[in-house]
Order: C-alpha cells, then structure tokens, then sequence
C-alpha cells in the first residue's frame, strides 16, 4: 500500500511539473501573439506610409518604376491632381476676398478715424467757449464738489467696511461678550432675575462689556450707514452732472456738432460690420485651408481608400522589388518606412518560428500531461482495490457475535485473505500463486500463516519495471 501511495505521489508531482511548463509555453505565446498584433498594425501603417509617398512621388518617377504600380489607380491620381488644382483655385479666390474685405475694413477704420477727430476737435471748441460764462462754470464747479464729496463718502465707507472685517471678528468669538450682546445687557431691553442680574453685572466688569458694546456697534452700524450715505452722494453727482451735460449738448448742437455726431456712428456701425464681415469670411478660409491639407496628406475618404489600395498592392511585392521603387524617388523618407518594414518583417518570421515550437512542445507536453493522469488512475483504482481488501476482514471480525460465530468469521477473514491476495496474483501474472505454493509444500502450520500474510502484504505483487523502482506495486513499461 505504500508503494501504491508513493507512485501515486510520484505521478502528481510530475503532472505538476507538467502543467506548469505547459502554463509558462502559455504565457511565452501570449506574449508573441500580443507583440506579433503590435507589428502586424506597424506594418500596415508603414505600408499605408510608403503608399502615401509613392503615390506622391509617381509624377516625377520613371514610368517603369512607378507608373506600373499604379495602373489600377491612375485615373483616381489624375483626378485628385485636377482637384487639387480646383481647391488652390478656390483658395486663392478666398483670399482674394479676404484681402478686399481688409481692404473695406482699413477704408472704414479710417474714415470712423477722421470723424472721430473732427468730433473731437468740435467738442474742445465748444467746451473752450463754455468755460468762458459764468453759468457754465457754476455747475461745473457744482459738479466737481460732488464728485469730491462722493469720492470721499466712499472711502469712508471702504474704509468702515475693512475695519468691520479685520475687527469685528475678534468680539464675536468672544463667548461672555457675545451672551451679553444677545441678552441686550445694558440696553433697556435687558430682562433678568436679580440674581441673574448680577451675575451678568459680573462678567460685564471682567471682559469690559460698556465699552466693548460701543466699539462693536460703530463696527458693526458703521459701514452700511456710510454705504447709504455714499450712494446718496453719487446720485448727486449724477443730478449735478446732468445741466452740465445739458449746456454742454446744446453748445454742440449749436455749433453744428449734430451732423458730425451722426457721421461718426455711421462710421463706427460701418468699422463693426467690416471687422464682422472680415471675421466670418476668414472662418470660411480657414476650412479651406483644412480641406486642402488634408487631401494633401490624403487623410480624406477618397485618399484614404486609394492609399489603401496602393498599401495592399505594395504588400504584395517582394522586398528587391520595394527597394528598387524606393530608390527610384528623390526622397530618403520611403527609405526609412521600408527600412522599419523589413525589420518587422524579419522579427514577425522569428515569432512565428517560436510561436510554432512552443506550439509543438506544448503537444508533447499535453500528451505526456494525458499520460500521466491515465497512470494516476491506474494507481488510483489498484489502491482503492487494495484499500477494500484490507478494510473487509475488519468490518467483519468487528461485529459483535458468539465464540462459534468469532471461529467462523476469522476462518472466513483468513480465507477471504488468501483470495485477496489470489486476486492480486490474477491482477500481477500469477508471480504470488506460485510463492504461496511454493510456501504451503513446507507441511508447517507456520509457514503456511507466513506465506498467507506474505501475501497479504502486496510485496509479491510484480509487474514490470515500474515508477518508484522498489519492491512494491509496478505495472509495466513505466514513464
């Protein structure tokens, strides 16, 4: 039975040993598969590249060389060639409206320009004689004492508000003086018990609470009543300002001042409109000038299709017959693209040769794995058999029953023993019936029970050469 146990223990460990290279082949082509994908798309892109410069270089190149590549698409190249030219036609004509569109835009910045100084001229006139009457300078000093007292108020009022903030803070944290403000202590609102009263009167004396309660309220009431009284004064400034600007307006209308006033907003909407005009067309341009690039370098459909076509051809042809084509161009970069194919190339041949090994030792190495679980369940069942053949006499003598019954079931123990091992025997050639004859001729008593357990004991059950190559359970041939 230990011999059983060993083999069994023996063919796990290399089953295990046996999955675990099969994992590592796995993982080893996993890998291949995933780097031989990532060339597979440089490959097409190098291609869908060197498509890209052969076709751009087929006008210039010999017709031996490159025309005959692209028999199939000549018509496709020679209409792309035509619109080409219609695009650069339809750019230039863009940019000749751009340009006389900029053209509009100057002519209307300038005469927007020229009313603007006659306005202004007109406005310095006007406000020279203005200056001169008495009337005139009254409000306009009026004016100015009210932008000063409203620039005033609201420094004050920015200043009230920047102590509030740095300030007020500090009372507020303040828990006793904060129970006090919100009990209205000292005011005549304030209500308390007596003894609450004095309490309260207490932590009034310890943190200072009268003074502390006019400081926070000029904190607090300061700053909104500075921000009325400055929004009163900008209203003034505003009431003030106005007759300013009224005799002002009349100066000016008097002087002719209408007419040019008019003149310089047509020239200002005429500015705007131009400078809108100018704006939109150069959006158009722009998507012109999109469109060109990309068919230039053919990343529009009808490019695309054709560099496509052009890459399955050009993958096609053997390498002598590329590296003729490229050397026929005046451009080194289809060298370097062809360059990069035939590395890629090169090492997409090695991974397939590997990936073809690993794949045929991890055959062997799944035949060999079959094998050895066949075996496991060879060694397995012969155990269970012989598990079953010592576990029988057992059960029996184990049941409780009369010193007659006890006779009869150790002779049956003993007897069911000897056919045990007979059946071993069958199982093995028959090597232990020959033993357990060869015993049971001595004539003793003895040595009959020692062949009997002899038998018993699995150490005469032979086969082959066996796995653990001891004296125990071995089939033939061995792994």
């Amino acid at each position: 039975m230990r011999d059983l146990n060993d083999a069994i223990a023996d063919v796990e460990t290399d089953i295990g040993q046996v999955q675990a290279q099969l994992a590592t082949r796995g993982d080893q082509c996993r890998e291949l598969i995933k780097e031989q994908e990532a060339l597979h798309g440089r490959v097409r892109e190098d291609f869908n590249a060197l498509a890209r410069l052969q076709a751009e270089a087929a006008t210039d190149s010999p017709p031996v060389v490159a025309r005959d590549l692209l028999q199939q698409s000549s018509a496709d190249l020679q209409r792309r060639d035509r619109k080409a030219a219609v695009l650069a036609d339809e750019l230039q004509a863009l940019l000749d409206i751009e340009q006389s569109l900029q053209q509009r835009s100057q002519e209307a910045v300038a005469t927007r320009d020229a009313a603007g100084g006659q306005w202004q001229a007109l406005q310095k006139q006007v406000d020279t004689t203005l200056e001169a009457e008495p009337t005139y300078r009254v409000l306009q000093d009026d004016l100015q004492l009210a932008e000063a007292r409203a620039d005033t108020v609201e420094r004050m009022a920015a200043s009230a508000q920047s102590e509030h903030d740095a300030k007020a803070g500090a009372y507020q944290a303040d828990p006793i003086f904060m129970y006090l403000h919100r009990r209205s202590f000292g005011s005549a609102a304030y209500r308390g018990w007596p003894l609450v009263r004095t309490v309260d009167g207490w932590l009034a004396e310890l943190c200072g609470f009268d003074r502390a309660r006019r400081e926070y309220a000029t904190l607090v009431e300061l700053p909104p009543y500075l921000q009325e009284h400055a929004g009163r004064a900008r209203a003034d400034v505003e009431a003030a300002r106005q007759p300013v600007q009224q005799a002002r307006d009349a100066a000016l209308a008097h002087a002719g001042g209408d007419p040019l006033r008019q003149q310089l907003q047509t020239a200002q909407s005429a500015v705007a409109q131009a400078l809108l005009a100018e704006q939109l067309h150069r959006q158009t341009v722009d998507a012109k000038q999109a469109q060109i690039d990309g068919f230039r370098s053919w990343t529009d459909a009808e490019g695309g299709a054709l560099l496509t076509a052009l890459a399955r051809t050009l993958s096609a042809k053997s390498m002598d017959d590329l590296y003729r084509r490229v050397a026929a161009t005046a451009s080194g970069e289809d060298d370097a693209v062809l360059e990069r194919i035939h590395r890629s190339r090169l090492r997409l041949g090695e991974i397939d040769g590997m990936v073809g090994e690993h794949t045929r030792e991890m055959a062997v190495l799944k035949k060999r794995l079959d094998s050895l679980q066949a075996a496991r369940r060879s060694y397995q069942a012969a155990a269970d058999i012989e598990r079953q053949a010592y576990e029988a006499p057992r059960y029996r003598a184990a049941a409780p029953a009369t010193v007659a019954a006890s006779f009869f079931s150790t002779t049956s123990s003993r007897s069911t023993t000897r056919s045990s091992g007979s059946l071993f025997d069958l199982l093995a050639g028959g090597s232990s019936s020959s033993s357990s004859r060869s015993s049971s001729g001595s004539g003793s008593g003895s040595s009959s029970s020692s062949s009997s357990s002899s038998s018993s004991s699995g150490s005469s059950f032979h086969s082959g050469g066996g796995i653990s190559g001891g004296g125990g359970f071995k089939t033939g041939g061995g792994f």
